[in-house]
C-alpha cells in the first residue's frame, strides 16, 4: 500500500468509522486501465474467493464451447511464438473433409464468439483466418520448420483502418441523441481503429454486416463513406 501511494499520492485515505481504506476524489488507477469491463471481469472472476455480503450480482450468458483441442492449440501456440510451420489437418468447411494443410500461424484471435489463428496457408498462398475447433489428428513438424511468411509480410493484419460508425438516421432525433451518448460519439460519429483483417468481425460483432429492417433493432450504421473503403476487408 505504501508502494501505490508513492506512485498515486493522496489517492486513498482511513476511514475510522468503518476502519478501512477507502479512494479519494484524486485516485487515478495506476495497475488497470479503470475499464468498466476491466472491473466487471476481475470482479466477476474473484467472486468465488469473496465473503458472500461483498459479492456484486454480475450476469452473463452463456455461450456454448467450441471443440478446441488443447493439445494441438499448445503446438499451434508454440508455431506462433518461434515462427515456426506446423503440417496439420484441417475440417473444410466448404467440403466437410479433413484436409491436410501446411500453415505457418502468427496470431489467436478471439473475435468474442469463438477462436481463430491468423496464419499463411501453404495451400492457398495467402494469409487466412483458421478457426481452432476444425484443427484435428496429431500435428507434424515440417522438414523445413522456419516460416517463411511472418507477421510482417501479413499486409491485412499490419494495416490499420477507422471504421466510423454513426446512429442509424431513420431513428428520430431523440433516439440518435442518445445512441450518441450510449457510444461516446463527438460530433455524431464515433471512430474504431481495427485492423484490416479483422473488420469482418468487427462488422458482426456490432451487427453491422447487414441492415436490420427496423432502425431500433439496429441503432448504429457505418457512415457511407468509410462503408465503402472497406468493402475490399468486408468481403475477404
Amino acid at each position: 500500500m505504501e508502494k501505490y501511494k508513492l506512485m498515486n499520492p493522496d489517492c486513498f485515505a482511513y476511514d475510522k468509522l468503518e476502519k478501512v481504506f477507502k479512494a479519494t476524489d484524486k485516485f487515478r488507477p495506476q495497475l488497470t486501465s479503470g475499464s468498466i469491463e476491466e472491473y466487471l471481469f476481475f470482479t466477476d472472476h474473484n467472486n468465488f474467493i469473496e465473503d458472500v455480503s461483498t459479492q456484486l450480482s454480475i450476469e452473463k450468458l452463456i455461450l456454448p464451447s467450441r471443440n478446441i483441442d488443447p493439445y494441438l492449440v499448445r503446438k499451434i501456440i508454440n508455431a506462433c511464438r518461434d515462427q515456426e510451420r506446423l503440417d496439420i489437418a484441417y475440417l473444410s468447411l466448404k467440403s466437410g473433409d479433413m484436409e491436410a494443410r501446411i500453415i505457418a500461424p502468427h496470431t489467436l484471435v478471439n473475435d468474442g464468439l469463438r477462436w481463430h489463428v491468423r496464419a499463411y496457408c501453404e495451400k492457398n498462398k495467402a494469409f487466412r483466418d483458421f478457426v481452432l475447433s476444425r484443427f484435428h489428428s496429431e500435428v507434424d513438424e515440417c522438414v523445413y520448420k522456419v516460416a517463411t511468411h511472418t507477421v510482417k509480410d501479413d499486409n491485412e493484419w499490419n494495416k490499420w483502418v477507422e471504421i466510423v460508425i454513426q446512429p442509424d438516421p431513420r431513428l428520430t432525433s431523440i433516439q440518435r441523441k442518445c445512441i450518441e451518448i450510449d457510444y461516446m460519439m463527438e460530433n455524431g460519429v464515433l471512430a474504431i481503429p481495427c485492423r484490416a483483417a479483422l473488420i469482418k468481425y468487427l462488422l458482426q460483432r456490432l451487427n453491422l454486416h447487414a441492415l436490420h429492417h427496423q432502425p431500433e433493432g439496429q441503432q448504429i450504421i457505418v457512415e457511407s463513406n468509410c462503408w465503402q473503403q472497406i468493402e475490399p476487408y468486408r468481403i475477404n
